[in-house]
């Protein structure tokens, strides 16, 4: 009875406190990935990898995982101390995963072509 209902709010707690995480690695697969097919010498493109494409994916995960920074902060402004570890691993995932996808599109400012 009262078990179904927590456990329901649990997986939804895990899943918006993993959810950044997710976007990051959705992003870093992505960008990766699509580096590694057209750099090969089977997809070898003039110029290297298709540097709008990475810019738009990493500018839609940046943003993303911004709103989800927004998010964790209303949340825990609004609930101010009745916050579980959940809305505090949150806001620390979302801040971590957008370093990290910041990070991982440095090398399109820096990296001219495939070498």
């Amino acid at each position: 009875m009262g078990t179904d209902a927590h456990k329901e709010g649990f997986w939804k707690r895990v899943l918006w406190a993993t959810l950044p995480l997710l976007v990051w690695i959705a992003h870093f697969a992505f960008n990766y990935g699509l580096a590694a097919a057209q750099c090969t010498p089977a997809g070898m493109r003039p110029g290297g990898p298709d540097r709008l494409l990475l810019a738009a994916a990493t500018l839609t995960a940046f943003s993303i995982c911004a709103l989800l920074v927004w998010r964790a902060c209303h949340v825990l402004r609004r609930d101010g101390r009745a916050t579980g570890l959940a809305s505090h691993a949150a806001l620390l995932m979302a801040v971590l995963a957008l370093i990290a996808i910041a990070w991982g599109g440095m090398p399109l400012l820096l990296v001219a072509g495939c070498a």
